[in-house]
């Protein structure tokens, strides 16, 4: 189990995990039912990295939070590490309140505008036509297309102008400084934060403590390797300390990031040994979900679940392991070389 460093907390409620560090916990309407923000002390203000999802409830307890915490300091600079809504929905908000600058990398502040306004990340007929494709049925396509949120109003407008953070830079906050680290996989370029005066990790979505970080294939890029980029993307925090303390977006702060990091390889050797020993015979994307997930999923996790099936198989092509080919019912199955 993970070396929690700090007790579980209350959505709401901020609690200094490190100096000048805040941690905030705030709801989610799903099975993953929270999300992790942070609160930098940041001279006569406050840097915020990532902002919650945009609905009533998280903005009441913002407004409680703010109403308690700004002191006269306002939210100067918002942080997003990558496009999800949970991270990058409020962002809008954020500027048009405080007039905070917004700062992300540019694939994710480009990703979070394709969302927004409809383009093709989010073109929800080509997502289930991609699905249909890769064997998921009927019952698959509607459960996901009706409980997935669409993204072009849930994500608030972004303000016209942002600034581009860009792996390895340095930012000044407080008395501080902290480091990018940029990774992909999960998302385009995700953005971590390391701060070496404090020996804290902001880990965002690339290093959870408990569950795996979400690595599918997109319809937009078919022939991708997203498992590939992201296990490459995990590397550049072996430089980091062993006795670093990081702040994950889910669940808690915690010790112990290197044995973090060699679990969770174990863990994808593993998908990719049952992926390619479910193969022997060939087999749909949509086949290998209960080869990979022994759990129950509901119906907004299914798509999730195909989205890692189909991120294993690839890996497994890339590595001349598996062949991919389109039958004549138009369905692509993979099979062992």
């Amino acid at each position: 189990p993970p070396a929690y460093a700090v007790p579980r907390q209350e959505y709401g409620a901020v609690r200094e995990v490190a100096p000048g560090v805040h941690w905030l916990h705030m709801p989610l309407p799903f099975a993953l039912n929270h999300v992790n923000l942070w609160l930098l002390e940041d001279g006569d203000g406050w840097t915020l990295v990532d902002t919650g999802y945009n609905n009533d409830d998280t903005r009441g307890h913002w407004d409680a939070v703010l109403a308690g915490l700004l002191d006269g300091r306002t939210i100067r600079r918002v942080i997003v590490t990558h496009f999800h809504p949970d991270h990058v929905s409020l962002a809008g908000w954020f500027a048009d309140r405080f007039g905070a600058a917004i700062w992300m990398t540019y694939s994710e502040w480009m990703q979070a505008q394709l969302n927004r306004h409809g383009g093709p990340t989010a073109d929800m007929d080509a997502r289930m036509r991609f699905y249909r494709a890769n064997g998921m049925g009927e019952d698959g396509v509607d459960g996901y297309r009706n409980t997935r949120p669409d993204f072009s109003r849930i994500i608030l407008p972004l303000p016209v102008a942002f600034h581009r953070m860009m792996d390895g830079d340095a930012i000044a906050i407080g008395a501080n400084e902290w480091r990018v680290i940029t990774g992909a996989g999960h998302s385009p370029e995700h953005a971590a934060l390391w701060c070496p005066a404090l020996n804290v990790l902001i880990s965002g979505d690339q290093v959870l403590p408990r569950i795996s970080t979400n690595i599918s294939l997109q319809c937009n890029e078919p022939d991708g390797d997203p498992l590939r980029l992201y296990l490459a993307s995990l590397e550049k925090f072996r430089r980091l300390p062993i006795d670093a303390l990081v702040l994950p977006s889910h669940d808690r702060p915690f010790h112990g990031l290197h044995d973090r990091l060699d679990a969770l390889g174990e863990h994808h050797d593993e998908r990719l040994a049952a992926a390619l020993g479910a193969c022997a015979e060939p087999r749909s994307a949509a086949e290998l979900i209960p080869v990979l997930f022994r759990r129950k999923l509901d119906r907004h996790q299914f798509g999730f679940a195909i989205g890692e099936a189909l991120a294993h198989a690839q890996y497994l092509v890339g590595d001349g392991r598996l062949t991919r080919e389109q039958d004549a019912d138009g369905v692509f199955r993979y099979c062992r070389t």
